[in-house]
């Protein structure tokens, strides 16, 4: 079924949208999930949150690209989950993909700072924009999926040297962009 229809049905409340968007997108939900989230009880429930967040959502909302919607739900639910379970200490799986990314944005940013937030947003959607389309997709599997080295590698076809190097690179490029536009990292 294609996602306009499963929207359409989500939107007229029927229930077997929801079914249908599960159904095509539960490897790709349970994938981003386990990326951030150690434990398989922790996957389903955030799965499960995030089809609840979709049915919730829609309408008022009517998302363009029904795939991306669902990643970002996942996303954020996992992120939630993750933070809650590690409130003290960090999930190493989480460092190790986020906070290389992390550490070139400024902390403890207030409200205040929304409109500062917004231009990183801005940067980073740019930066993205003018890369190669293999450098975007390596870029996007490490700090939008959050897969590992070699997971990339493996999904690439790339070595896991060359898209360790081009990680650093486009970290550096990401870097120098951001400072140019007087973001201080």
């Amino acid at each position: 079924m294609n996602d306009d229809r499963i929207v359409e049905m989500i939107y007229e409340n029927d229930e077997q949208g929801l079914r249908e968007a599960e159904a095509k997108y539960r490897g790709l939900c349970y994938s981003i999930a386990e990326n951030i989230l150690t434990q398989n009880e922790d996957r389903e429930e955030c799965v499960s949150d995030a089809m609840l967040a979709l049915w919730n959502s829609i309408p008022p909302e009517r998302p363009q690209n029904l795939r991306a919607y669902i990643a970002r739900l996942v996303k954020n639910s996992a992120l939630k989950k993750s933070r809650a379970n590690n409130m003290w200490k960090r999930c190493a799986n989480y460092t190790a993909a986020g906070n290389d990314l992390l550490d070139l944005i400024p902390d403890g940013m207030s409200v205040a700072e929304g409109y500062e937030i917004s231009m990183i947003g801005k940067i980073i959607n740019e930066f993205l924009a003018g890369m190669t389309q293999r450098d975007r997709d390596i870029f996007v599997l490490r700090y939008w999926y959050r897969d590992t080295v070699p997971q990339i590698s493996k999904k690439t076809g790339c070595s896991e040297s060359l898209i360790k190097s081009l990680i650093a690179r486009l970290k550096n490029r990401l870097r120098e962009e951001l400072r140019k536009e007087g973001i201080i990292v």
